[in-house]
């Protein structure tokens, strides 16, 4: 260390990264580019190592606040889901004996999001039928924008995702979206072409989302194959599922090639596990289902399992590490039973499903595993004074 330091004094790799470093900004702002020679190898890729780190941990700075408008100020997700299209579509059909029109559809989610979105941190809105007609109406800070298109295709032992026409994670972003929202239907035991698909469209929408810095939001679903006893396209839960199918999509999709920044859940065990006493190979799945999130935030979805079950769902989750849910049919599905008579049903959210969002609230602010560490930890910036040269723009 010629001029640098004496013969008899230390040096060390993380000197070296911040003298260099003073040196090479001194370059740039001469507009001249800086040559590296000589020197060991171990220096210069920790140099290199440290300053891709940086702006890793920088480049998330975007992700991080749009998160944060998501949470409670304790931190915890109170997340409304507006976005169901088959579920509505089933509801006008089932009760006017034909199929739904646009502005039925428009109806049922009005009625929704203007009754219990003020009591919600954020509200997921697809982008057909709410996001042109729903955003006056809704009165939560935060906005999650679905993705996938409800339809997919299925054969024997596979189902494929596919992103809404004309819709992209660029459109959200830019139509203001806090959260891009994807449903993967996923199996492990799935044909090797499904599994390999699904796998692909996960992360290609992750690597998305990382070049427009928007939360991406993954729901992951177990199914029955086309011979399964229990067989249905509906978006429901699967009947007799494993929980180890649920535990093992999980761990596939919490490797950080998918890029997924937030899991929405469903549980490990039938809803039918959740009534009356709780079982240790419960508790066990649950605790299995939060070490398979490799410590990335999670929250849980209801599947429109009933009221008691979905509560005794979340305790069973908070305990483990879940930091909220989002949720839609559980909270205000019995309401429509009275559709369409718009009068009852307005009246069954206005009580009903406002005293169980009010108790899911209440529970969540209790209960929860809370973000504000995780914040706390990720707006930590590294090396502040050169942020503007270390953030990077859309690429």
């Amino acid at each position: 260390m010629v001029d640098i330091l004496e013969p008899y004094e230390s040096y060390s790799v993380a000197q070296f990264y911040n003298d260099l470093l003073i040196h090479i900004n001194s370059i740039h702002a001469m507009n001249k580019i800086p040559l590296l020679v000589g020197g060991s190898i171990m220096y210069f890729k920790t140099f290199f190592l440290k300053l891709i780190i940086i702006k890793i941990m920088n480049q998330n700075i975007g992700k991080l606040i749009h998160l944060k408008k998501l949470c409670t100020d304790n931190s915890h997700f109170q997340m409304l889901a507006v976005d169901q299209r088959p579920p509505i579509f089933n509801i006008i059909s089932s009760a006017k004996g034909r199929k739904h029109s646009y502005e039925e559809v428009v109806e049922c989610k009005k009625l929704i999001t203007s009754n219990l979105s003020h009591l919600a941190t954020a509200i997921l809105m697809d982008p057909h039928y709410s996001i042109p007609n729903l955003l006056q109406h809704n009165n939560s800070k935060g906005l999650v924008i679905t993705l996938e298109e409800h339809d997919f295709k299925e054969t024997l032992q596979g189902r494929y995702s596919s992103d809404i026409d004309n819709w992209s994670v660029e459109k959200i972003k830019k139509a203001g979206g806090d959260a891009v929202k994807v449903l993967a239907w996923y199996r492990p035991d799935a044909e090797k072409k499904s599994l390999e698909y699904q796998q692909q469209y996960v992360q290609r929408i992750g690597e998305e989302c990382e070049k427009y810095s928007i939360p991406f939001l993954l729901e992951l679903l177990v199914y029955p194959f086309q011979d399964d006893d229990h067989h249905t396209k509906e978006y429901i839960e699967q009947k007799q599922k494993k929980s180890q199918h649920v535990i093992d999509s999980v761990k596939e999709f919490a490797k950080e090639k998918y890029k997924v920044d937030i899991f929405k859940l469903e549980s490990p065990v039938d809803s039918n596990d959740l009534e009356g006493d709780i079982s240790k190979e419960t508790e066990d799945a649950f605790k299995n289902l939060a070490k398979a999130t490799n410590n990335k935030p999670w929250v849980v979805l209801s599947s429109g399992m009933g009221k008691t079950s979905f509560y005794k769902c979340l305790e069973l989750a908070y305990q483990n590490g879940a930091s909220g849910y989002l949720a839609g049919r559980t909270i205000w599905l019995d309401a429509f039973k009275n559709y369409p008579n718009i009068e009852n049903v307005d009246k069954g959210l206005k009580t009903e499903s406002v005293s169980y969002i009010n108790k899911l609230n209440d529970l969540t602010a209790r209960k929860a595993y809370s973000l504000k560490d995780y914040f706390k930890k990720g707006f930590k910036i590294q090396e502040p004074e050169n942020f503007t040269k270390n953030f990077g723009g859309f690429k």
